[in-house]
């Protein structure tokens, strides 16, 4: 009798005129332009839930990306606080894995609000057609519109256990259905309240586009940051939220360089970091391809966190060099870029192994740093180590080594960088590193340093068996079994069966103890392409963006 009853109100419900917010088909709700897709999180960081609040513009659209990327929409709602939950049972409470007082839906949070993955499915008597139409019935029975395999139904509850979905079925004349390992569910945030669900497969991932029009350009908040443009939520092989951002490129370059610059520096040098930027993301558009987005939003990629840090003069660098980029030989040019290079640059086959030569990422002598080195972090700068503790270091890279006893530059390149180091153990083993190692080794900021040794003894005197003095170690040799020489320099040592042993200070002298080396750095980066406070520098002096462009990256032309 319940089934019959519903059945009938079914399909009264479908002649009703629904007044609400219509959306437009094949719309793309952040501009007419490219679209590009960043990993917000994703890999270890994926999300069970993930909360959205409107700033610009209200309510939200639901719908996904065609292969045009394009947005396709299917519903709506008016309301400003939204979360995207994977469904299975999770809870709203606070997550102490992200922050002790971040609130969102997690499987690993206890508390009494519970979107749970069992619901009640009614029956109709005609095929629901649209979205309106699945949320009128749904408005009567206090259910919600579902998009289950490109058509449309109208569940009830969010039970977290079949016992109670059975029950709960049973009273209304429904079945009990779940979702696939695909499926997510819109709520209310901080509710069990589902506001729409969507189950397309794996072809298919929920895109939620801010605003319920086109008339306001909406921003939104995503984990205390503010965004331009849409989010994508994808579950890969099932799993947790990856999350992505679905932005206009020219908002997506406006946001990188207030990051990986400052909105406050010069214009010029804004500039000549949006035009990088571009370039950057153009070479490694498909950098994540496998995880479902372009490009992510670390230092692995670009630095981006949304619109936090954008400004007049961001915003002013991208309109001024809208659509530019660097070419060299007709090619899109390979922009990579760094923080400071302490007086020189360095050619990219002196930093990373492999790849053919590419004539604009050459080594350039640089003065114009120097000019403002007061303001640049890192522009002198000293780390120590003790042969210990680069041993350590060593050895938790898979290196057999005993304590390092020498560390030493055996090559620099024409713009005095570091190309090429070794150690020597206690042992005499030694460990040659090159190009970017030299630096990455021991976690240096620069390839540009050099490297003193302190803790030898000094002053005194050394006396041999046959009386004979020795005053210092210049011009002394170790003999080995096999007749080979070696100079011996600093505090000298013997290797006996319990290791290694230095020997007792020289008469009238001192032994400063322990072996510690002094590294010596000037700039922080890679050293390939362009400055970012040299670029700074430039603009001050009154350089133009393409200036700066033309020389850290010489031979490039910007159209």
């Amino acid at each position: 009798m319940k089934r019959k009853c519903l059945s009938a109100l079914c399909a009264l419900i479908l002649t009703m005129t629904v007044t609400l917010p219509t959306a437009r088909a094949g719309e793309d709700a952040a501009s007419t332009g490219q679209t590009v897709l960043v990993g917000l999180a994703y890999g270890s960081s994926t999300l069970d839930g993930a909360n959205l609040a409107n700033d610009k513009g209200s309510g939200y659209r639901f719908g996904y990306l065609d292969d045009s990327r394009a947005f396709v929409p299917l519903g709506y709602t008016s309301e400003t606080n939204i979360s995207v939950v994977k469904t299975q049972n999770v809870w709203y409470g606070i997550d102490p894995q992200y922050s002790e007082s971040l609130k969102c839906y997690s499987d690993s949070v206890s508390s009494d609000v519970a979107v749970g993955c069992w619901h009640v499915q009614l029956p109709t008597e005609a095929e629901l057609g649209s979205f309106e139409e699945a949320l009128a019935l749904a408005q009567t029975v206090s259910g919600f519109p579902a998009y289950v395999g490109g058509g449309w139904q109208v569940r009830l509850g969010a039970y977290t256990t079949q016992e109670e979905a059975q029950a709960a079925a049973e009273a209304a004349g429904g079945t009990v259905v779940g979702t696939s390992s695909y499926g997510v569910s819109v709520v209310k945030t901080g509710s069990s309240d589902i506001l729409f669900q969507f189950d397309a497969g794996a072809e298919q991932s929920l895109t939620v586009a801010p605003g319920l029009d086109d008339n306001v350009k909406a921003t939104t908040y995503f984990r205390s940051n503010r965004y331009y443009g849409m989010f994508q939520f994808r579950r890969i092989s099932g799993g947790d939220l990856t999350v992505c951002n679905a932005v206009d490129f020219e908002d997506y370059t406006e946001c990188v360089i207030s990051r990986e610059m400052s909105r406050s520096w010069p214009v010029e040098a804004l500039k000549a970091q949006a035009v990088a930027s571009r370039c950057y993301y153009e070479t490694r558009a498909n950098r994540h391809g496998s995880q479902g987005f372009d490009i992510c939003s670390t230092t692995h990629c670009q630095v981006y966190f949304g619109m936090a840090n954008t400004g007049e003069r961001t915003a002013q660098a991208v309109a001024e060099t809208a659509g530019l980029r660097a070419w060299y030989n007709g090619k899109l040019a390979q922009t990579y870029y760094f923080s400071s290079d302490g007086g020189a640059t360095e050619n990219v086959r002196n930093v990373w192994i492999g790849g053919e030569e590419i004539p604009y990422l050459c080594g350039v002598i640089d003065p114009y740093e120097a000019t403002i080195s007061e303001k640049i972090p890192y522009w002198n700068h000293t780390q120590t180590f003790t042969g210990a503790e680069i041993a350590q270091i060593l050895q938790n890279k898979k290196y057999n080594c005993a304590t390092i006893v020498d560390f030493q530059i055996t090559e620099t390149t024409p713009t005095g960088n570091v190309k090429s180091i070794v150690f020597t153990d206690a042992n005499g083993k030694t460990f040659p590193f090159t190009r970017e190692s030299v630096r990455t080794t021991l976690g240096l900021y620069s390839m540009h340093y050099t490297v003193t040794k302190s803790g030898e003894t000094t002053g005194g005197t050394y006396y041999t068996d046959g009386g004979g003095v020795i005053t210092s170690m210049n011009g002394t040799y170790a003999i080995g079994g096999d007749g080979s020489t070696r100079k011996l320099s600093g505090n000298p040592y013997v290797i006996t069966g319990d290791g290694v042993q230095y020997l007792p200070a020289p008469a009238g002298g001192t032994a400063t103890g322990e072996t510690v080396f002094t590294v010596t750095s000037s700039g922080w980066g890679h050293h390939v392409g362009m400055s970012q406070w040299g670029a700074y520098a430039m603009a001050q002096q009154g350089k133009t963006f393409d200036e700066i462009l033309k020389f850290y990256y010489p031979g490039v032309e910007i159209y």
